[in-house]
């Protein structure tokens, strides 16, 4: 505890935080308070005010369109954790997010090592290629991949009948759909992952390597002792981050399988829209999508940790 108290102490004499209290700060620094007033208005107006009427929601039947609806406790928690579909979607999310996730991190520090070896004019061109997937529309992603993928006229169907070759369906056949989603996603928003992990190797003191050099170490222990060390909280920081927005993706995975073929790669999200505009069940997808935010709150609860081993790695 004492220790706690020390490191938190440090902490406020580095950064400069006094033992001031909230309103003391509100006075010293009103002006920059009023600034930022009109968005935390409508942060709360469109975020959390629509969450708690969510929540309060799936304790109701509430249905799209209606104008009534009956208080049922628990119901809809029952109807969904006794459902096949719900516990399969949720089976699947896992999977997708730890796949999609870890793919986004391997690509990532790989985009991001060979940018940092790059001169400098081949490293604008080259950051340009590898980031243009991250900032194109998910929908946009998802019809490029729909046509490149498609076993009708996709483009991988036409080269290979041209090669007389014949291609799976692999936005339908055995386990090339859930292949075909994992592979899409990372390929979007791998660039994310390239962006952070790029930025902490520019942090990277050269005198580091260079004394690694002189040690007699080759790129691969100094890649060990020098730039992994300074890799792992950027590492723990895109888990949080990417996990929290992988677990929410709907735009690309809808437009590549829709949750087919059938329901076999049914994720939340689709699950979600489904419940809430073809069924109409508006109380079950506000319940579907308070699971999908405890998913993402656990990711957050993460990210927050990782943050405060950060600031005592600084003390």
């Amino acid at each position: 505890m004492a220790q706690e108290q020390r490191t938190a102490e440090a902490i406020r004499e580095r950064y400069g935080v006094g033992d001031e209290t909230l309103l003391d700060r509100i006075r010293e620094n009103y002006t920059s308070y009023l600034f930022i007033l009109p968005t935390f208005v409508m942060f709360i107006l469109l975020f959390y005010i629509p969450i708690i009427q969510g929540i309060f929601l799936t304790f109701t039947n509430a249905t799209l369109g209606g104008t009534s609806y009956q208080f049922v406790g628990l119901d809809n928690y029952v109807w969904m954790l006794s459902n096949d579909l719900f516990v399969f979607a949720l089976g699947w999310t896992m999977a997708f997010v730890f796949s999609v996730t870890a793919l986004q991190l391997v690509i990532g520090l790989m985009a991001a090592l060979l940018l940092n070896e790059l001169r400098s004019g081949l490293k604008e061109t080259f950051s340009a290629v590898l980031m243009s997937p991250y900032f194109s529309a998910p929908l946009a992603g998802g019809v490029i991949w729909f046509w490149f993928l498609n076993s009708d006229f996709g483009l991988l169907a036409k080269v290979a009948s041209d090669l007389g070759m014949t291609l799976p369906a692999f936005l339908a056949d055995g386990f090339w759909p859930y292949v075909s989603l994992i592979v899409a996603q990372a390929w979007h928003d791998y660039a994310y992952a390239a962006i952070i992990y790029g930025a902490a190797l520019a942090s990277v003191p050269s005198a580091q390597y260079e004394a690694a050099a002189l040690d007699g170490a080759g790129r691969l222990r100094r890649f060990r002792d020098v730039t992994l060390p300074h890799l792992l909280i950027p590492t723990v920081i895109i888990l949080a981050l990417r996990t929290a927005w992988n677990v929410a993706e709907f735009a690309q995975p809808f437009e590549l399988t829709g949750g087919g073929p059938g329901t076999r790669t049914m994720l939340l999200s689709i699950l979600t829209y489904r419940t809430a505009f073809v069924n109409l069940s508006f109380a079950r997808a506000f319940s579907i999508g308070v699971v999908m935010i405890l998913l993402a709150m656990f990711a957050g609860i993460v990210y927050v940790n990782a943050i405060r081993q950060e600031e005592q790695l600084y003390v």
